[in-house]
């Protein structure tokens, strides 16, 4: 495939250089482009550099089979206002971001594009411009159609099956809202109460405090959800809850929690905020979100003022 990556931070280098070594063609978007762009991936001992990808700091207008939008989530709005032009207006496009609302945004900007929402488990980190290292597996994606744009071409699947002839596990998501729905449960929950108290998961699961509170905030998004119509059952709860109960490192923090303990901008509003904003218009009670959301304001706003 044709693969246009927007965005250069740790998601984007990773799928960029997985997806290169697979044998796809890959444009990466980035602040500044080089013509000798030699991308680096740090493993377990081990360092991989990855020349087939081409990086550019400007779009042409570009024949692309999928755009992967790598971004954080508050940056998806400007990069999908960026290729409004530059790519076929029914492009189909794949949100890689935390949270429930990039596929929503994608949508409104491109209404003629299958938009195809995932929820993605790696945790990956950018070293340098053109560096990234991988923490642990590599990546697994669940992916489906965010609505019936695209339904009849089987363009989800083309996408998944591209995806997995890399060192990516990709599968059809059956219930892409649930999928997402319970992403945001998970990383707003035990990212949000990392960020509160600022010490990993393996801390906060050990005190019945925090770790009531992370189950707590993982019902609270349960509720919102059923409020909309999204399926999020008991057991779905218990699952969400179990993967940090029991699957995470005990050194395991989120990308929010990272980012508000650095003082750089964060996903607090499209993760906490989001929830609290949804649950405010259907009138479910999110105290723990709430508390989230509220304690956490003041260092997002100054890591703005600042950056």
């Amino acid at each position: 495939m044709n693969v246009l990556v927007y965005g250069a931070g740790g998601m984007g280098l990773y799928f960029s250089a997985r997806l290169a070594q697979a044998g796809h063609s890959v444009a990466l978007k980035a602040r500044s482009s080089t013509q000798d762009a030699k991308l680096r991936l740090f493993t377990a001992g081990r360092t991989e550099t990855i020349s087939r990808v081409r990086v550019v700091s400007e779009i042409d207008p570009v024949d692309v089979d999928v755009v992967l939008i790598a971004t954080k989530a508050w940056q998806v709005e400007d990069a999908l206002r960026e290729l409004q032009g530059k790519i076929n207006n029914a492009t189909p496009l794949v949100t890689l971001q935390n949270g429930i609302e990039a596929p929503e945004v994608a949508r409104r900007i491109f209404p003629a594009s299958p938009v195809i929402a995932t929820t993605c488990v790696v945790i990956v980190k950018r070293t340098a411009p053109l560096a990234v290292e991988l923490i642990g597996g590599e990546a697994t994606l669940s992916a489906g159609l965010f609505d019936e744009v695209g339904a009849d071409t089987g363009i989800a699947k083309r996408v998944v099956d591209a995806i997995n002839e890399s060192s990516v596990t990709a599968t059809l998501a059956q219930d892409v809202q649930r999928a997402l729905w319970k992403k945001i449960a998970l990383i707003a929950s035990y990212g949000g109460v990392g960020a509160v108290s600022g010490v990993p998961v393996g801390v906060t699961r050990t005190h019945p405090e925090t770790r009531s509170m992370v189950r707590d905030g993982i019902v609270e998004v349960a509720s919102v959800a059923h409020a909309y119509g999204v399926t999020f059952t008991n057991e779905d709860v218990e699952e969400v809850f179990s993967v940090y109960t029991d699957l995470f490192d005990p050194s395991t923090t989120s990308s929010m929690q990272r980012d508000l303990a650095s003082g750089l901008p964060s996903e607090l509003a499209d993760q906490n905020g989001v929830i609290v904003a949804r649950a405010t218009k259907v009138g479910v009670a999110t105290p723990i979100h709430s508390f989230i959301l509220n304690s956490q304001l003041p260092r997002e706003r100054q890591a703005r003022l600042e950056s």
